[in-house]
């Protein structure tokens, strides 16, 4: 068949194993006409492909799970300016690649899962290469040689020890996963990247938090060998997210204020501009610090570190933090149950974090049309009730209280509700879920009757089991109403999961006068502005360290 251009053999998705693959016969080779465009062939048979077999025409190739050694002899076959796609995902028995000099216009070279791939040649020259994956190809030892252009850099599962120098030459580079790689070093030209947003290198036996550019967004490290780190304010300038779950990270600084800074020293610097929401350090056993964290910090997860001791966060006075960046969906996680080990300062430091963020969610919620959290969550080991925070307490699951009647003359204010309560969790059986009835109550006899709910997600995904006593700080935008002249208010709390009940519970009221909310929102929207011309108007250069 000698006109042939087309050959398609695959198994439909989701159906692999369940048909049998085209067998090879006695031959071991398969002939193949000279005017092929496209070859797909999955489970492919044959170990070679023919070796009188010209790619001159070939546009695509893939040959997924197939039993290829060796696509052709590179010293013969240089015809290759039309070849577009290159498909060898978990060709098992593939130890090389063959020299792509003449592929100038491939765009896709997917060899990932290729567990005997253990040399690639040079790709530097493949200018309009937009994607490369090599993730599972474990014998992999050199950091491959890519186009300068190449956004996303997929190295994980491999042998690759280092990332070399030459990473800097990857100016676009904005993402680089070498996930349970053998990775222990990372270049200090990696700053260099100005592009790179997000890094990758959980379980790695890297043991140095490595240094990071300033455009880094994302920072996975979750089951390394790291024991300390210190993040200083030009990292948390643009740092949003860091994960190091099960790490051996001993303590975690961020080196927040700047006062008397050698880097920035005269320069009145907008704390805004601090980035850092999300912090997963759950099951970090080693953790024993964690000092100077940002006071907004949306999502911090501290499960099961039983060796924290201290936790303290910036003062949020000594900076004017702007708590604007938050999205609609983003609730405030603030989760240290099972550890153990925390001293009475550090549930205070705690404690003290949670009110300042309920306040800044009650704001948000009176006024409807401006955006953020809609609950918080905060978990720790007790059965102490902070008397300084919630003046109303009850030794059951239940409470009622009376509310100091509005004396301003003529104005309007707002009821903020927030909750604390203590439950037994060790015999939790599905997860972290209590319910909330309130009822508010008019000297008329006029009610106001709703519910809420809160449930920690995470139980759903890592099937969390706890230990003992813990407190449970709980608001909700549901629990701000506007005081319609109610006098007393009435709370029942309770779970429909089994294994647990509340045993104590507590409830703190405060007032948002409704007639200073417009004047404050407007103070806040004039410090944002502010705050993003700042950014714009100063550049790296203008604030990079000395020398």
């Amino acid at each position: 068949m000698h006109s042939l251009r087309y050959i398609n053999f695959y198994f439909p998705p989701f159906s692999v194993g369940k048909y049998k693959k085209l067998h090879a016969d006695q031959v071991g080779i398969l002939y193949l006409p000279d005017e092929l465009r496209f070859l797909h062939w999955e489970y492919y048979p044959f170990k070679y492909l023919s070796s009188s077999f010209n790619p001159k025409n070939l546009l695509v190739l893939k040959l997924s799970h197939g039993d290829i050694e060796q696509l052709w002899n590179e010293d013969n076959h240089q015809g290759l300016a039309n070849l577009r796609e290159i498909d060898l995902s978990h060709c098992k028995n593939l130890r090389k690649i063959p020299t792509l000099l003449g592929a100038i216009h491939l765009e896709i070279l997917c060899c990932k899962g290729c567990e005997n791939l253990v040399e690639l040649p040079c790709l530097s020259h493949l200018s309009s290469l937009k994607r490369v994956e090599f993730q599972g190809c474990h014998k992999l030892k050199k950091f491959p040689e890519v186009p300068d252009h190449l956004s996303l850099h997929c190295l994980e599962e491999t042998s690759i020890e280092e990332v070399p120098d030459s990473i800097e030459h990857l100016v676009r580079l904005r993402k680089l996963c070498l996930r349970n790689s053998s990775v222990k070093n990372v270049s200090k030209n990696i700053l260099k990247l100005e592009s790179l947003h997000c890094l990758d290198l959980s379980h790695c036996p890297i043991t140095k938090f490595p240094e990071i550019p300033r455009s880094l967004k994302e920072l996975y490290l979750s089951g390394t060998q790291i024991e300390q780190v210190s993040l200083s304010f030009h990292s948390l300038s643009i740092l949003q997210y860091l994960d190091m779950r099960g790490s051996s990270i001993q303590k975690l600084q961020c080196n927040i204020d700047i006062s008397g800074s050698n880097e920035i020293s005269t320069i009145e610097v907008p704390s805004s501009i601090l980035s850092l929401g999300y912090l997963k350090i759950d099951y970090c056993k080693s953790l024993e610090l964690l000092s100077e964290l940002p006071p907004y910090l949306r999502y911090l997860d501290a499960h099961g570190c039983t060796s924290l001791e201290k936790v303290s966060f910036t003062d949020q006075n000594q900076h004017l933090y702007e708590p604007f960046s938050f999205d609609v969906d983003d609730d405030f996680f603030m989760i240290f149950s099972n550890c153990l080990s925390l001293n009475q300062d550090s549930i205070d430091n705690i404690v003290a974090n949670a009110a300042l963020k309920i306040g800044s969610i009650a704001e948000k919620w009176v006024k409807k049309n401006v955006y953020g959290p809609r609950r918080l969550i905060c978990c720790f080991p007790g059965n102490d009730i902070s008397t300084s925070l919630f003046e109303y307490q009850s030794m059951n699951s239940s409470l009622i209280l009376k509310i100091d009647p509005n004396r301003c003359s003529g104005g309007s204010r707002y009821l903020v509700f927030s909750i604390c309560l203590v439950a037994d969790l060790t015999h939790a059986s599905k997860c972290c879920h209590f319910e909330c009835k309130f009822k508010l109550t008019t000297s008329g006899g006029r009610c106001y009757c709703s519910s809420c709910g809160w449930f920690n997600e995470l139980d759903f995904q890592k099937k969390r089991r706890y230990v003992g006593d813990h407190v449970l700080i709980l608001f909700s935008g549901n629990m701000i109403k506007k005081d319609e002249g109610y006098e007393e208010a009435s709370f029942e709390f309770y779970s429909d999961e089994e294994g647990y009940q509340v045993e104590k519970c507590g409830v703190h009221v405060s007032f948002v006068d409704a007639e200073c909310v417009e004047e404050v929102y407007a103070t806040m929207e004039k410090k944002r502005i502010e705050d993003l011309n700042w950014r714009r108007e100063n550049t790296y250069e203008k604030y990079r360290p000395n020398g």
